[in-house]
């Protein structure tokens, strides 16, 4: 017994031992003041930890038992953007220094292999990039780049052997030419050869948006040089969408659907709602109904519902005893539809000026239909009696309304104009972008 007692107290010592910590500093240290750190799953963040900044300073202690892998430290709003990514190996602390943007691990032997792999590759690159753009064409100064560039790969995946760095590093090995390529040939090579070095089910790239951007950059990146016109590029997207998909077949449906949900979510961010509504309904509804998602499912259909060319869903209301709907309407060439609340300021600022380019119009060229986001009637009654030219309808339980939902409104106001077989033209942020919206119509 005495001797277990000794033990536990001779091990009690090493527990702790084996904490470490996370610690760094922030300038300017007056624009941060917290900061989160969650550890990245294939599927989501898992939290782990918050603190506050001292005078910039901060520092956190993993538990003992704290995985290891690919983790993130948020230090501001919007999160999505506001953060870094570090290895947290379990074995040695990390210090770094934040400045401007740019993170700059000043110990941990993981990261400092992981950031400068990837710098010493970058600065490689911009050389061969420079090559190209100045008509070079010289066989021997090319090989001596791209000679570089092996070596350089060479020399970090010896330094990282066992490292949880080095599965990343050697993920991103790129194709090495043995002779000079023109331009389109090395582009054409480069694409086939992508993702030659990518073990799509390894667990540590899982566990970190590697996969996630390598198949992005692909299919923004991956594109013939040539002029594209819009519908050319969108076959292009598609292309390389097809390709990831084979090479994601053998993971994990819910991993399938995080990388795919991932690349329809910047197809929304950068307005391309075509090919947004291709990857859902080629395969991305698909995927989430067999995970069962049922509001990933709902949250595409909506945003399909609502994207340029559609039919406006259907708003009906009741107004002297009778019921009317938006599909029926005709009386007007265009319909601005505007989801406002008579508690919101910026709504009560837009009102009057909508009212007033309405009211520079032809006759019969705009009709309003305004409905109001409201927790109340008597407020709303009052505010929208000074627009007697506009469709008024009460859309009580505010957030929680129906219409609303329909029409996924988060904040008011909120604008959409339809043309006069009521499809949606155009998704204005305000009476200003509304005007310059018809200018260049006209």
């Amino acid at each position: 017994m005495i001797k277990k007692i000794l033990l536990i107290l001779l091990a009690t010592p090493l527990f702790l031992q084996a904490q470490k910590t996370i610690s760094g500093t922030f300038s300017p240290a007056e624009k941060y003041e917290w900061f989160i750190i969650y550890k990245l799953t294939p599927t989501f963040q898992k939290y782990i930890g918050n603190g506050k900044l001292t005078e910039g300073k901060m520092s956190y202690t993993f538990s003992p038992t704290a995985e290891k892998g690919m983790y993130r430290l948020v230090y501001g709003l919007p999160q999505e953007s506001e953060n870094f990514d570090f290895i947290y190996s379990g074995d040695e602390d990390i210090v770094f220094t934040f400045e401007e943007g740019n993170v700059d691990f000043t110990i941990s032997k993981e990261n400092k292999l992981y950031t400068s792999y990837f710098s010493s590759v970058n600065t490689v690159k911009r050389q061969i990039n420079t090559f190209y753009q100045n008509g070079e064409a010289d066989e021997n100064m090319f090989l001596t780049i791209f000679n570089t560039l092996k070596e350089t790969q060479t020399v970090f995946e010896k330094e990282a052997e066992g490292t949880i760095a080095s599965h990343f590093i050697k993920a991103s090995k790129t194709y090495i030419p043995t002779s000079y390529e023109t331009p389109e040939v090395m582009v054409n090579h480069i694409k086939k050869h992508y993702f030659d070095y990518v073990n799509f089910s390894d667990p540590v790239l899982q566990n970190s948006d590697f996969i996630a951007n390598k198949i992005s950059n692909y299919v923004f990146t991956a594109l013939p040089m040539k002029e594209f016109t819009g519908e050319e590029l969108e076959k292009e997207y598609k292309i390389n969408i097809a390709t990831i998909i084979e090479k994601i077949k053998p993971v994990a449906k819910d991993y399938q659907k995080t990388l795919l949900g991932v690349l329809w979510e910047q197809m929304v961010v950068l307005e391309n709602q075509d090919i947004a509504n291709y990857i859902a309904d080629t395969y991305l509804i698909e995927l989430a109904s067999q995970e069962n998602d049922s509001a990933l499912v709902e949250k595409l259909k909506k945003y399909k519902r609502l994207s340029f060319g559609e039919v406006a869903p259907e708003i009906t209301w009741i107004k002297d005893n009778k019921t009317h709907k938006l599909s029926e309407l005709d009386t007007a060439e265009n319909y601005v539809i505007v989801f406002w609340s008579s508690t919101c300021s910026h709504c009560l600022e837009e009102l009057p000026k909508l009212k007033e380019f309405i009211a520079t119009q032809e006759k019969g060229k705009f009709q309003v239909i305004a409905i109001g986001l409201e927790d109340e009637r008597a407020n709303w009654a009052n505010e929208s009696s000074f627009y007697p030219d506009f469709i008024h309808i009460l859309g009580l339980e505010k957030w929680d309304n129906e219409i609303g939902n329909i029409y996924d409104v988060s904040a008011t106001p909120t604008f959409f104009v339809l043309n006069k077989e009521k499809r949606i033209i155009g998704k204005p942020y305000g009476v200003k972008e509304l005007v310059e919206f018809y200018t260049e119509e006209e």
